[in-house]
């Protein structure tokens, strides 16, 4: 495990809710796909920056 491992937070979701993640990332790496959601949200509810 490297540095940057150890500072992300851990988190649980449901079986379902995993499914539906996997889905939305269409055969891509599942944290890049995870950090572009995250990005399209944040950007999503504060359009100025």
């Amino acid at each position: 495990m490297n540095d940057y491992e150890e500072l992300m937070p851990q988190i649980t979701v449901s079986d379902q809710l995993y499914r539906k993640l996997e889905e939305a990332t269409e055969d891509r790496d599942t944290e890049d796909a995870m950090w572009e959601m995250v990005y399209r949200f944040d950007r999503g509810n504060n359009p100025s920056e």
